[in-house]
């Protein structure tokens, strides 16, 4: 398995930027997300694809992902802008791109459906270009469980769509996570690592919640999974916290072969 850092959360950087720093940092791979930390969009035109995809082969960086994590159920814009990434994502050196979709609104029929239909429309694009949409579930989301990942799996069965497990998600919305993981199993295209206290969304540094990260990391190696997770910490100076976790990771990786 490899570690990846995510753009988003060096932002004092450009993303070109913080490539570098993420080579120096220790981490194996990069998430490129077009969000800022203030969750503003980053424009596809504003993006040095090429510049991205020739440093981070130059580092040695992979492998990589993009994301979008945004509203593409609700918002109309947010969906055309993920259909105008889909056929660019393969220039960033990747066939992945993150999605996760909106919160629940009236958690009804109905909006499951447009939450199916529309997810259904990026993967027809995603399928035309060869581009696997790692779709991650979050607490209180339309797609809020791994339970409700599996049925929007049977709704659209295509090989284009996929998960970006959270970790810590799995740990706080499914009553047995380590079973959840082999549900998912071959399905799995990429992950997100942290830490989580029992029954709060809160993102916290590995070794620091109540998660025995060795034993999720062994049940996604028993999936054959040997991808990349991507630390995700929002309230930490990732750069700062960043060497020592990667460290604690790679160890925790070692070990649980």
């Amino acid at each position: 398995m490899h570690l990846s850092a995510r753009t988003q959360m060096l932002h004092r950087y450009s993303v070109l930027e913080s490539l570098d720093v993420i080579k120096q940092l220790g981490f194996d791979g990069v998430e490129i997300g077009f969000l800022r930390m203030d969750w503003t969009m980053i424009p596809l035109s504003e993006m040095p694809v090429a510049a991205l995809r020739e440093r981070a082969t130059t580092l040695g960086l992979g492998p990589n992902a993009v994301s979008m994590h945004a509203d593409y159920i609700f918002d109309d814009a947010i969906l055309a802008r993920i259909k105008e990434t889909i056929p660019v994502v393969h220039d960033f050196g990747t066939n992945i791109l993150i999605i996760n979709g909106a919160k629940k609104r009236t958690g009804d029929a109905t909006e499951w459906q447009l939450m199916a239909d529309r997810t259904r429309e990026l993967v027809s694009v995603a399928e035309t270009h060869d581009v696997v949409l790692a779709l991650e579930f979050e607490p209180d989301f339309v797609v809020g469980s791994t339970a409700d990942l599996l049925r929007l799996f049977a709704d659209i069965p295509s090989p284009n769509l996929a998960a970006n497990l959270d970790l810590g998600h799995v740990f706080l919305c499914d009553p047995d996570p380590l079973h959840a993981i082999a549900q998912v199993g071959g399905k799995i295209a990429h992950c997100h690592i942290e830490d989580m206290p029992v029954g709060k969304h809160d993102h916290r540094l590995p070794g620091q919640g109540d998660m025995d990260l060795g034993a999720f990391i062994c049940a996604l190696r028993d999936t054959g999974f040997d991808g990349a997770m991507a630390l995700d910490l929002y309230a930490y100076d990732y750069e700062a916290v960043a060497k020592d976790t990667v460290a604690y990771l790679h160890e925790l990786i070692d070990q649980n072969v």
